[in-house]
């Protein structure tokens, strides 16, 4: 990897945010020349001890025109006279200046060690990948009295009662589950799971969404929790309302359809297909009608009109883009062939259309996107996937 003097020190003043906009454009180039290059970069500006003594350094630098030696000595006085315990200040200063004296040199030692050590370290853990295929996982489902199953999606429905069965009649748990057990379901990546609970409500969830229920509801209530990505089709029963809790917020149904989603948890979305449901959270309520949208962003509640299309294509597994930003598409891609999703740089606005299966490889997936000009790499690292973009 080429680590020459001259990207060491725009490296510094990146992290100093003293950048000129020629030498943006150099770093960028830099950048730009391989994944090995921003994998690096992002792995240096990961370590934060390093980040923040240079941090420190560029605003003692920047603070005043004052003589480094003059700086130091005039703080470390400061230093001792706020001091509970006051020792001779001219012993203290005597004892600190050989230490902060080579302050400068330990820093920007530490930035050269660091870049020396990247480039003889064990290089095992990273690997460059050219794909990554769908796959469909099976789910896991924990009852609270301490049973874990795996549940796989390719039987149809989950379905609760006193036993765990599917769809098609395969008996997934055939020991007696009466009582007031709870389930928490989990999904991974490349993961969708059909449930039917004992009311006769069925419930569709997205990949890596948990679902917490119980086995049997209560007499007077129906309430379930989902973190992640959920369709709701609710049984209808006017004397018991079904309550969704999900990211801050309560949904409350008497028979409907909608989608609800959180997997941005500064954002959560509801989108009603079928009936009207109240929302309520941080003190406010608001009503939804079909084709609205409510969402819960800064503790707000606000909704909005949507076509509800463009929501619960993942029902046909599938991606949906209309006008949907770049930000926004890479997290539904990163949500279902798990990866960790990487800015390498600002990334121009770009809005996508069309449609994709989610079946098709990262790889397939990737190309069509890179017809709107954006560059893809992909490393596994210490088993994690990482995908770089930039443009």
């Amino acid at each position: 990897m080429r680590l020459t003097d001259d990207i060491k020190q725009l490296i510094i003043k990146y992290i100093g945010d003293n950048l000129t906009s020629d030498e943006k454009t150099d770093l960028k180039l830099w950048l730009d020349e391989s994944a090995e290059h921003r994998v690096f970069f992002e792995d240096l500006l990961d370590n934060h001890d390093l980040i923040n003594d240079l941090n420190q350094w560029s605003e003692l630098q920047a603070s005043d025109t004052m003589d480094w030696n003059e700086r130091l000595k005039a703080k470390t006085l400061e230093t001792i006279r706020t001091s509970a315990v006051k020792p001779s200040p001219i012993r203290n200063i005597k004892h600190l200046l050989p230490y902060a004296a080579a302050l400068i040199s330990i820093i920007l030692g530490g930035l050269m060690y660091f870049m020396v050590r990247k480039q003889v370290a064990p290089v095992s853990n990273r690997i460059v990948l050219n794909d990554v295929e769908a796959q469909s996982n099976q789910a896991e489902i924990r009852l609270s009295n301490g049973k874990v199953l795996q549940v796989s999606s390719q039987k149809g429905a989950l379905v609760s009662g006193d036993n765990l069965t599917y769809e098609d009649g395969t008996i997934l748990q055939n020991a007696s589950l009466k009582g007031d057990l709870m389930a928490t379901v989990n999904t991974p990546a490349g993961t969708m799971l059909q449930l039917q609970l004992e009311d006769g409500s069925e419930i569709t969830l997205n990949a890596k969404t948990t679902l917490k229920y119980p086995l049997h509801f209560a007499k007077n209530k129906r309430v379930v929790e989902v973190d992640g990505e959920a369709y709701f089709k609710i049984a209808k029963n006017k004397k018991v309302p079904f309550h969704v809790l999900s990211n801050g917020q309560q949904i409350e149904v008497t028979g409907t359809e909608f989608n609800v989603n959180t997997y941005s948890k500064s954002q959560s979305s509801t989108t009603l297909i079928e009936g009207s449901i109240n929302l309520s959270a941080q003190g406010q309520t608001l009503q939804l009608k079909p084709n609205q949208q409510a969402l819960l962003a800064s503790g707000q509640l606000s909704k909005k009109v949507v076509d509800p299309a463009n929501y619960i294509a993942w029902l046909d597994n599938k991606f949906y883009f209309n006008e949907t930003d770049l930000h926004t598409a890479l997290q539904l891609i990163g949500q279902w062939y798990d990866l960790q999703i990487i800015y390498t740089q600002p990334i121009k606005e770009t809005l996508l259309y069309g449609e994709i299966k989610r079946t098709k490889s990262l790889a397939a997936v990737l190309k069509i996107l890179e017809r709107s000009h954006i560059k893809f790499d992909l490393i596994q690292e210490n088993g994690v996937r990482k995908l770089f973009v930039s443009n």
